[in-house]
């Protein structure tokens, strides 16, 4: 071989490398929800990439519900109204709509029947279909819609990408798809798996409520990243992504791999089985290196993590020392993971020092009610704090809880309100 080619051929090989250690350091910097968002896409552009799936997996439903604020619910009446003009319509009309904009559920769906409106407000069926077809056309495109399936054709029709397969897919096999019988819809409807694939990305881009963007309070429900228990003096490491193992080889696509004749199909697929091992062997590896972070962590940490003890200082220098690896390594572990340990949930980045751990730290609704109880308990009963000072000094402990919430525990655990606690002390 000579030299100038051999010397391209290792330059190249290097930077072949290179750019696959920066993927695998992408794939050890994502959280659980980030990596499972890059698996979907991965498993939507790439045939050989097969999912069986689990509970955890993308579904589309219109049965899960989500609570909107008493401000979101005025937000979302004031938001439609004022997409209409009251001078257009009868008074009548006027009180219809009012009332059907309130039998919205949370996700923006109207659910009740038009004779059970019609039954309640004495008032002609037709004139409850008319304004209907009124309230159905405001913003969000799919406001009002009486199922699932309506409410994203109506979406498409909007997009004009509606299509008589996407219909036919969107009506009947909105279960496949969250099933991922990709193969199954491909039969019934006679096109490849690759057409498959390509809608299914469009349906995920629809919005499945859409009213789900009216939430005035951001609620973010943290899942851990990785969940650690303690037996006497043993703990246990376990990875909160029971779900990756669902992703593996296809193998109906592999065998295609190695029996076709045909060069370009052969090389697409070859391209694409290398691009699934990668992924398969990033994952494991971001498993083993998470892993080994959080021994290092437990073994400097124990107090803390046991019994929310004394937090000790450490760096990610030393446990890159502990486990053999760079500190940006380390860095990308831990960035955006969340750690469950047998007092709470913490963010693992909080663990070393230059973080506040009260800042990264989650507690339960119960250690919330306890500190609440006792702040009232220490109150001046003349001046009893109002659920909006308990708020600010929960903010001064490094909870952020807001008064709504304050609020409802504090109803919760039998405690009157500011007036009433202030008349009690009276008597």
């Amino acid at each position: 071989m000579a030299p100038s080619y051999r010397s391209a051929l290792e330059l190249h090989q290097k930077q072949q490398m290179s750019q696959s250690q920066i993927q695998s350091l992408h794939i050890l910097s994502l959280d659980n929800g980030e990596l499972s968002e890059f698996l979907q896409n991965e498993y939507i552009e790439n045939p050989i990439l097969d999912h069986t799936p689990s509970g955890s997996s993308f579904t589309v439903s219109e049965t899960q519900d989500f609570d909107i604020p008493e401000e979101a619910t005025d937000m979302v009446k004031t938001y439609l109204l004022d997409q209409l003009n009251q001078n257009d319509y009868t008074e009548s009309e006027w009180r219809t709509m009012n009332f059907m904009i309130d039998c919205l559920d949370s996700g923006g769906f109207f659910r009740i029947s038009f004779e059970e409106v019609s039954a309640l407000l004495a008032i002609p069926l037709e004139e409850i279909k008319t304004c209907y077809e009124t309230l159905s056309g405001l913003e969000p495109v799919g406001i009002f819609s009486r199922s699932l399936p309506e409410c994203l054709l109506r979406q498409l029709d909007f997009l004009g990408k509606r299509t008589p397969v996407m219909e036919k897919i969107i009506q009947n096999h909105l279960d496949d798809i969250a099933l991922g019988h990709i193969s199954t819809v491909s039969r019934s409807l006679h096109i490849s798996t690759a057409e498959v694939r390509k809608h299914i990305a469009v349906i995920r881009n629809l919005n499945s409520k859409p009213l789900q963007g009216f939430s005035t309070e951001k609620i973010e429900y943290i899942t851990p990243d990785i969940i650690v228990t303690c037996q006497g003096n043993q703990w246990d490491i376990r990875l909160n992504d029971d779900w990756v193992g669902n992703y593996s080889l296809n193998d109906y696509y592999v065998r295609m791999l190695r029996g076709t004749k045909d060069p370009q199909l052969k090389e697409y697929f070859q391209q694409k089985y290398e691009r699934c091992r990668f992924i398969i062997a990033s994952i494991e590896q971001r498993r083993n290196t998470m892993i080994r972070i959080t021994e290092s962590i437990l073994s400097r940490q124990p107090e803390f993590l046991k019994n929310h003890g004394f937090l000790r200082p450490m760096t990610m220098n030393e446990v890159a020392e502990d486990i053999g690896m760079h500190v940006s390594t380390v860095s990308r572990g831990v960035k955006g993971k969340y750690l469950q340990f047998p007092c709470g949930i913490i963010s693992m980045k909080s663990l070393f020092s230059g973080s506040s751990p009260a800042a990264g730290a989650q507690v339960s609704a119960v250690d919330i009610k306890g500190i609440l109880k006792e702040m009232v308990s220490r109150e001046d009963p003349k001046k009893p704090f109002s659920d909006q000072k308990l708020s600010l000094l929960l903010k001064e402990k490094g909870f952020s809880i807001s008064r709504r919430t304050v609020a409802k525990y504090r109803e919760q655990m039998g405690i009157k309100g500011t007036y009433d606690r202030k008349i009690d002390s009276r008597i």
